[in-house]
């Protein structure tokens, strides 16, 4: 199923005589003044024809309408064995939990928030895993270039339902990896070296306001795991003539720090 939201600007009345309600919703327009609805659409593998959609109220969110709509595909299919093909939005517990117990079989993709994710992708910076090849293809609007897929070797279950997991490495997306992480890196590392004429002035004054500003960089460009950030301090002094007037033999000094 595809699941997209639909916006509107002016003036909103209440729900609609179905139920229906125009609301605030998460968007990927982070405007407070747009409310929206959300649309579902389930279509055939060849993506040619419509099997199901429905319109939801602007604020339900994607990850908890799956058990409904694979519910009315069940029915409308009349059997449960087919394959339902989803976004991360789907790859909830409850989710899957109920759709896999009633016999059904779904294919998605695991959200980088989940525990396995991160086991998994800290074992590859520790040890190489082999990989099988498994097809490719030219890549979309840059037909001179071609995508390898492959499959990394093992056996991988979630932790707690046992749900079968395939790791695959995409050499796009590796190279689409590599160049967004080595532009982030470049902007901060811009951002940094701007604030080093900043130190000691204004709200750079403090250990605590420069650390404060370095983990924001670093946050903003999401790549802190790839800095260690070392903060040392440099005393300096200077001497100052104690008084007015011409300094002479007599002059006294007083040390600043």
């Amino acid at each position: 199923p595809t699941y997209t939201t639909v916006k509107a600007y002016g003036k909103i009345p209440g729900k609609t005589r179905t139920g229906l309600k125009l609301a605030q919703g998460k968007s990927k327009d982070h405007r407070p003044d747009l409310k929206q609805l959300v649309f579902s659409l389930s279509i055939s593998a060849d993506g040619a024809v419509p099997i199901h959609y429905k319109i939801y109220s602007g604020n339900r969110t994607d990850d908890t309408t799956h058990i409904e709509t694979w519910n009315t595909i069940r029915k409308i299919a009349a059997k449960v064995d087919f394959i339902y093909v989803a976004d991360c939005k789907v790859c909830t517990k409850k989710q899957l939990s109920y759709i896999v117990g009633k016999g059904g079989r779904v294919i998605t993709i695991m959200p980088k928030t989940w525990k396995e994710t991160k086991i998994f992708k800290d074992g590859l910076r520790t040890k190489r895993k082999e990989k099988k090849y498994l097809w490719s293809r030219k890549v979309p609007y840059e037909i001179s270039k071609r995508e390898t897929f492959s499959i990394f070797a093992g056996d991988y279950y979630t932790e707690k339902e046992g749900h079968r997991i395939y790791w695959i490495h995409s050499t796009e997306k590796q190279r689409t990896d590599f160049l967004s992480r080595e532009g982030k890196l470049k902007k901060a590392n811009r951002q940094l070296l701007n604030s080093i004429p900043k130190l000691n002035k204004r709200k750079l004054k403090t250990r605590e306001e420069i650390e404060k500003e370095v983990e924001k960089i670093l946050k903003e460009n999401n790549i802190a795991k790839f800095f260690e950030i070392t903060i040392s301090e440099q005393k300096e002094e200077r001497k100052v003539q104690i008084g007015k007037g011409r300094p002479g033999p007599n002059t006294k000094y007083k040390t600043i720090s």
